[in-house]
């Protein structure tokens, strides 16, 4: 069983671009420059997800970084009287900047609210805005639709193996921009 799973990562963490990871932390350097937040958002492991690396964000590299999930009484509030498929655009709506930066992270790439964020804030209109999307192996899911500015594909098939992909990416972006 380890065994198997070990090679089921190694496989997965090897077919991820390399290039695309580069992308994305150099996006994330510029937003540091800028001081401009960056602001995550998932659902179940990938909030978690998401909370995890906006701590590293801002513990090792001093960017402003805040995950959504993390405003429990909010997002409920939002969820509980507009729906939960919106509760993460309504909170960006009142809160993204010009020069923000939003990182999505589904496995899927089509979880509703997830994907509802990253509509939101495209057609915002706010030019500097930027995005990233960390997702799995469905290059043809809602998120890749919406074309972010970085998109990082898991192409493995087992949610576990995306799921733990997401973190190491997300563990060597912070890693590269510690201050």
């Amino acid at each position: 069983m380890w065994r198997e799973y070990q090679f089921d990562v190694k496989t997965a963490l090897g077919a991820i671009s390399g290039e695309r990871v580069k992308e994305a932390a150099d996006l994330l350097r510029r937003a540091k420059f800028q001081n401009s937040n960056v602001w995550l958002v998932g659902n179940g492991g990938s909030a978690a997800t998401a909370s995890h690396f906006a701590n590293d964000l801002l513990k090792m590299a001093g960017i402003h970084a805040i995950a959504i999930s993390d405003l429990t009484p909010t997002i409920t509030a939002y969820g509980n009287d507009d729906g939960w498929g919106n509760m993460y655009a309504h909170v960006l709506e009142q809160m993204l900047l010009p020069q923000d930066v939003l990182i999505c992270i589904s496995c899927s790439g089509n979880s509703r609210n997830v994907v509802e964020s990253l509509k939101m804030a495209k057609n915002h209109k706010l030019p500097m805005l930027r995005t990233i999307v960390l997702t799995g192996d469905d290059v043809n899911s809602e998120l890749a639709k919406l074309q972010p500015d970085v998109i990082i594909y898991v192409p493995f098939k087992d949610i576990r193996v995306q799921e733990d992909c997401h973190l190491v990416i997300c563990h060597a972006i912070a890693g590269s921009l510690r201050t």
